[in-house]
């Protein structure tokens, strides 16, 4: 495999990431400020969220509370990257922390 080393990056932390509620997956948009008040807010630790990934496992919140909303009057959805095929028809919800 084929390694390429990169430095002196731009990270852009806002991600469509997907959210396990009422047996449904969501997607939601959050940034890394976002992610991080949620562990803060849930009590998580670093090694709590290394677990985690090592495991494979999703992350439980219990304690969080997120305001799901879509970015304007259309119903239900808006394309976050132009990327996307319509077929593919992604509805990505904007994320308050409550």
């Amino acid at each position: 495999m084929k390694k390429v080393e990169v430095k002196n990056f731009k990270l852009y932390t806002t991600a469509v990431i997907s959210i396990e509620w009422k047996q449904e997956l969501l997607n939601v948009n959050l940034d890394l400020a976002m992610m991080l008040k949620m562990m803060e807010i849930e009590g998580l630790s670093k090694q709590d969220i290394e677990r985690y990934s090592a495991e494979g496992k999703p992350i439980p919140f219990k304690k969080v509370v997120l305001n799901l909303f879509t970015d304007d009057d259309k119903p239900g959805q808006y394309y976050t990257d132009e990327s996307f095929c319509e077929d593919d028809d992604p509805t990505v919800f904007y994320v308050e922390l409550k």
